[in-house]
């Protein structure tokens, strides 16, 4: 009993020196190649040393910052795809601010995103690792997925293949928060109309309450690893990343909660950017769908809506993990890996 009631001593004594205000994320090196408003490419060359190999875009989430791809040496998406040779080219979304709530759905889909791969495009031929008339692979990530795919169903010349981790395709297979972002609970309109952009204390709160037992999981956690200085280096940096919410731009929330969660518009149809229909269907390119088996937020069935929706032909694969543990192993990088070595279909 001694031994527990001193540990809990120590435990509390390190929270106290608050060690996620001193937390280090997105370590590794890299340089912003391509800003526009608040957006930025953010190119991480691969590993010294290593031969490089095609170069991959990466779509991260617009509710979250970047890092969580890069959260702790060791514990890094980022690194471990430059260590097997990758450039890695990675969209940071930004902070919004209040001048950014009337950006739309279609500016993303029709401009921002297109831009962004465009230009570091450009980039990875200076650097000879694009061919001419090459296009780059590409990534996205839980809401940057859903919008990397429409992105590329409509703009298919900008990839040659397209992987999504934990994005949502199929949303009325989310589960819970299906449940909660229907149309007959979720007064979307009203806190846009009232907001400007959707508050990231909203967004923060209610992926909270969608698991309530986490927050209890995650201080047990630290307790019984206390012990290993790196997991508390590792649990730091998550609680800096967890609690480092951005707000979405309201516009583009809007419509976002409309016709993903509301109308399931990109399995069921009926989506209409910009005077252009959004069809998956009428993507060719090949793609795969990652899903997370313990993943709350898009549950594998979610993600997996990817095969009953793309044009082109899909793979889908299982990992073990939840919708951000599966940032931190190493199961995703190697199983996005070994697809990435696969020889596209004109190649075999």
């Amino acid at each position: 009993m001694f031994a527990l009631l001193q540990k809990s001593v120590e435990v509390g004594q390190w929270l106290a020196q608050d060690p996620v205000s001193s937390a280090e994320t997105g370590l590794s090196p890299h340089r912003v190649i391509h800003r526009q408003a608040k957006t930025c490419v953010r190119y991480f060359p691969p590993a010294p040393g290593v031969p490089p190999r095609h170069p991959l875009f990466v779509s991260m989430p617009l509710i979250n910052t970047w890092t969580v791809f890069d959260l702790r040496p060791g514990r890094s998406v980022v690194e471990k795809l430059t260590a097997a040779g990758i450039p890695l080219y990675l969209m940071d979304w930004g902070r919004p601010g209040p001048e950014d709530a009337a950006v739309r759905f279609g500016d993303i889909v029709d401009d921002i995103l297109p831009r962004a791969m465009r230009r570091s495009a450009r980039h990875a031929r200076a650097e000879g690792t694009l061919s001419a008339g090459t296009a780059m692979d590409a990534l996205g990530y839980c809401v940057g997925g859903t919008v990397l795919a429409v992105t590329l169903a409509r703009h298919g010349a900008l990839a040659r293949r397209m992987a999504l981790l934990a994005a949502p395709i199929d949303f009325h297979a989310s589960q819970r928060l299906a449940t909660w972002a229907s149309a007959a609970t979720f007064p979307v309109d009203a806190i846009v109309d009232g907001f400007g952009n959707y508050p990231k204390s909203f967004m923060k709160d209610s992926f909270k309450l969608l698991k309530p037992e986490t927050n209890t999981a995650k201080y047990k956690g630290l307790f019984d690893r206390f012990e290993d200085l790196s997991f508390r280096a590792l649990w730091a940096a998550m609680e800096r990343w967890n609690e480092d919410s951005v707000d979405f731009p309201g516009e583009t929330y809007r419509e976002y909660i409309h016709r993903c969660y509301f109308d399931n518009a990109p399995v069921e149809g009926g989506w209409v950017i910009n005077g252009t229909p959004v069809d998956l269907g009428a993507a060719t390119m090949p793609a795969a769908a990652f899903g997370a088996m313990k993943d709350h937020i898009c549950p594998p069935e979610a993600a997996f809506g990817l095969a009953r929706a793309w044009g082109g032909p899909v793979e889908t694969f299982e990992l073990q993990a939840g919708h951000v543990g599966v940032c931190l192993g190493g199961s995703f990088p190697r199983a996005l890996l070994a697809w990435l070595d696969q020889p596209l279909p004109a190649e075999a």
